[in-house]
């Protein structure tokens, strides 16, 4: 079984940063002891080299293997210098061999927009890399979405070539992606991968009453568990569980149809 816990939207140098919270989730870290830590993307809000500089000294605190992919908010300004200098390649592979487990972080912004791609020449190195991973887990990280989610607002979120990413999870059993972007956890099913969305970790960029969280993984053949952690109160409230096949939904907040649904135009309606 290999454990992960995945932390997204750091939000470095904007005003709603939130210390308190990222100094609870680095204890929090450091107690659990993961296989790995995973981040999907920005990890600052304007991408200044001052922001790279000090949040690599808040990560540099992680006393396990962590790994970062780039955000939109990291491109900004040309930040993807900074990116590599102070945080890593813009997109990188590696191998968790005890736990027999490969993990692909890629890049999906593009400079200074807020859209994402991954684009032909980035399928085909992920490609090339999946088809020499048979009979072991597979993850891939990346910011921005595949699939759509609930209360997420009404910006674009999902890659411009969303359809060919899917094909790649399908064709190549992808067990689990990671993606951040929207400040929403959420999962969906697509076939036999699983979907998994992080909310902002350490910004108080959050959506209506939500607390900022942090998604603990553990993943093993066919299981599945997920809890979402508040970052702040560090409780726990399970997401998914999918044990042999069967799988449960267990949804921490409401989605934005449940107070929809509550209003009286729908009361009245229905």
């Amino acid at each position: 079984m290999v454990e992960l816990i995945q932390i997204s939207d750091l939000h470095y140098g904007s005003n709603e940063f939130n210390e308190e919270c990222l100094l609870n989730v680095i204890d929090y870290i450091n107690d659990v002891r993961p296989d790995a830590v995973i981040c999907t993307g920005d990890l600052t809000h304007k991408a200044k080299k001052y922001q790279y500089e000090d949040i690599a000294q808040y990560l540099a605190d992680i006393k396990v293997p962590i790994f970062n992919v780039i955000g939109n908010h990291d491109v900004k300004n040309n930040g993807v210098v900074f990116f590599e200098r102070y945080i890593g390649p813009r997109r990188w592979k590696i191998n968790l061999n005890e736990k027999n487990t490969m993990i692909m972080g890629v890049r999906s912004p593009r400079d200074n927009t807020s859209e994402g791609e991954l684009g032909d020449e980035q399928l085909e190195w992920m490609v090339n890399h999946l088809k020499h991973s048979k009979n072991i887990l597979k993850v891939l990280a990346l910011h921005h979405h595949l699939v759509a989610v609930p209360y997420a607002g009404t910006k674009r979120d999902t890659l411009i070539d969303a359809g060919e990413a899917l094909e790649l999870t399908q064709a190549y059993n992808i067990d689990l992606v990671l993606m951040g972007h929207r400040h929403v956890p959420h999962v969906w099913r697509f076939g036999n991968t699983a979907l998994l969305y992080c909310g902002t970790t350490s910004s108080d960029k959050v959506r209506a009453d939500e607390s900022p969280c942090f998604n603990q993984i553990s993943l093993y053949e066919d299981e599945l568990e997920v809890f979402v952690v508040d970052s702040c109160s560090l409780q726990r409230k399970l997401l998914i569980s999918q044990k042999r096949g069967e799988i449960d939904y267990v949804r921490p907040r409401k989605a934005r149809i449940d107070h929809l649904i509550q209003t009286k135009v729908f009361q009245d309606t229905f």
